[in-house]
């Protein structure tokens, strides 16, 4: 449980530590994976639509108002 905790809070910091931009991407992204994996267990409807539609979404929301940032640029 330690590991899986320290493993956790080194990613949070190297999150915390990127800006606008990559933080977006990366938020897009895991955005985009965890739809695609979701729908894989559930249906195949539309998945790959509704995955990278996730993905852009998410990307334009955190790079145009910053939400998820607790850093000020």
């Amino acid at each position: 449980m330690a590991t899986v905790k320290r493993l956790y809070n080194r990613s949070d910091e190297w999150l915390k530590g990127l800006s606008r931009g990559p933080y977006a991407v990366f938020l897009g992204i895991s955005g985009g994976v965890g739809v695609l994996i979701a729908g894989l267990l559930v249906s195949k409807d539309l998945l790959l639509v509704q995955a990278l539609t996730i993905a852009l979404v998410m990307f334009s929301l955190e790079y145009a108002f910053g939400l998820h940032q607790t850093t000020d640029e």
